[in-house]
């Protein structure tokens, strides 16, 4: 198989799987949060340490947010697995152009800008 198809496959596997996390995440928070009637959810700035290990652990609004932060963190890992593809080929340009986004992005992420 060459290298194009691998990656090809690979990103549509890492696609799909972020997809359908995310979409279960989402659909066990919206059950969790209907069983419990709990609508509480943080004021203020939300953190990624929140998100991820939030007290308590398994309120509705962390299991919606960890969905919605896996579903945002889905296209950042096929700009990597594309990066460490292309840096595999020893495709210098185009890996430089994924690392150069991905750059960007963080960025853009620590700073709130878009």
């Amino acid at each position: 198989m060459d290298s194009v198809r691998f990656l090809e496959l690979t990103v549509s596997r890492l696609l799909r799987t972020g997809v359908v996390v995310s979409g279960l995440l989402m659909v066990m928070g919206l059950g969790l949060l209907l069983a419990t009637g709990d609508a509480s959810c943080p004021s203020g700035v939300l953190s990624v340490s929140w998100v991820l290990f939030g007290d308590p652990f398994l309120e509705p609004s962390h299991v919606l947010f960890m969905g919605f932060f896996i579903l945002i963190g889905t296209p950042l890992l096929r700009i990597v697995a594309s990066a460490t593809t292309h840096l595999f080929e020893r495709d210098l340009v185009f890996a430089l152009l994924n690392v150069s986004v991905l750059l960007i992005l963080a960025v853009s992420f620590v700073l709130g800008v878009g």
